[in-house]
């Protein structure tokens, strides 16, 4: 379970203070410079997903462990150190201990309209038999119930539900990546039926691919087939599907093997991101053309992030977080920018995590980005292997 944690506080270098302190009489202590630091809020033996904010709660998901199956907890805001996590009931949509491979799995929420919706990997179940589920969604009672039903795809006496990695709301339509692969889904109905946009209703080999709709503009990205990343575009029609299957003209860098993590938009702007292996691309014009504003060598870097989460601060659309990991040394990855992501700053040193002892070739990743209602920039990060999850505050200071 997610447990209260003492406070901590890891200040940021001395390059990061804010310069000048505020003089005071002899009598007074002048105020600590403001500085870029992250809080522990809470910790879990477990690995955190991410979390969303919903109904005057925050919840998080929990992987699952050889001892435990998957959890979503909740707790109430404002979100601090001292609050107190409770578990959520997911009944059905619950997934069992890890299996002998030893790989764990985690459910990611979406708040989406008036939703809550859980979704996550889910294995094949022999025809008839009782199943694991992809998609759920918070029910009337306050546990979780599925929703998967319309993404059940059978051959011969096996059953498997195509499992998603994202799920986005567009005006009153769902859209997801699910089945993976060039797959893209559209749904008219709360998840009761979904359209084929791109691909075909069965599970891909590739990876899921990343999406953003920017308009009546649809971009998709990802790796597929192995090793061949790419940024498409397509115009999409009246019915949510796509005007014509030709896609559209869009201008980029050399992508090589980068596998696209992400693509969002900044609300109310044109400007798009897109997360790639090594690095972040940047549209100033709602995904026609893509330029670099973090890079790095596909062979030789010191540093190689995976960035895989992404949020730009309400009100404040040009200042950036993003996440992930760091291949190279198998670290977690942090950055900012307070100029729309012309200058980055990287801030992993600041992570619990980040400092390893020699010899430790476990995994950490910063699993997931959000602002609370209250304003706070939280980040979520595993410390080991999609294990010894924590909840962090990030105050951001130029």
């Amino acid at each position: 379970m997610i447990q209260h944690y003492p406070r901590q506080t890891l200040a940021a270098a001395a390059a990061l203070l804010i310069a000048g302190c505020g003089g005071g009489s002899d009598n007074t202590t002048p105020a600590a410079p403001a500085v870029t630091k992250v809080e522990v809020l809470a910790t879990a033996s477990r690995g955190i997903g991410n979390i969303v904010y919903k109904d005057g709660a925050a919840w998080a998901t929990l992987s699952n462990t050889a001892s435990a199956g998957t959890g979503v907890m909740k707790t109430a805001l404002p979100l601090q150190a001292t609050s107190r996590w409770t578990d959520v009931p997911l009944g059905d949509c619950a997934l069992p201990k890890e299996s002998e491979s030893g790989m764990a799995r985690t459910p990611t929420l979406r708040a989406l309209d008036a939703n809550l919706w859980l979704f996550q990997p889910a294995h094949e179940t022999e025809r008839g038999k009782a199943g694991e589920h992809s998609l759920c969604a918070l029910a009337s009672n306050g546990g979780f119930a599925p929703r998967d039903q319309p993404l059940q795809n059978c051959l011969g006496d096996w059953c498997a539900p195509l499992t998603m990695k994202e799920m986005k709301l567009v005006g009153n339509r769902l859209y997801t990546n699910a089945g993976a692969g060039q797959n893209l889904f559209v749904s008219d109905d709360a998840a009761a039926s979904w359209r084929v946009v791109l691909g075909q209703f069965d599970s891909m080999v590739c990876t899921h691919q990343a999406f953003q709709v920017v308009g009546d503009r649809l971009l998709v990205g990802g790796e597929c087939p192995l090793d061949v990343a790419y940024v498409r575009a397509y115009r999409l029609g009246a019915n949510g599907g796509l005007a014509s299957n030709t896609p559209l003209p869009v201008t980029l860098p050399a992508l090589e093997n980068r596998n696209v993590q992400f693509i969002e938009q900044v609300a109310n702007t044109q400007r798009v991101f897109a997360g790639v292996e090594g690095g972040l691309l940047r549209s100033e014009d709602g995904g026609q053309s893509f330029k670099f504003v973090i890079q790095q060598p596909v062979e030789g870097a010191k540093a190689y992030p995976y960035i895989r989460a992404f949020l730009a601060l309400a009100g404040k659309p040009d200042t950036l977080v993003v996440g992930g990991f760091d291949k190279a040394n198998a670290l977690p990855y942090l950055a900012w920018s307070a100029d729309g992501g012309n200058k980055w700053t990287d801030i992993s040193s600041l992570l619990p995590g980040h400092a390893r002892s020699a010899g430790d070739s476990s995994f950490a990743e910063v699993s997931s980005l959000s602002q609370d209602p209250q304003g706070q920039v939280i980040v979520t990060v595993n410390l080991k292997d999609g294990s010894e999850g924590r909840v962090l505050r990030l105050t951001l200071v130029p």
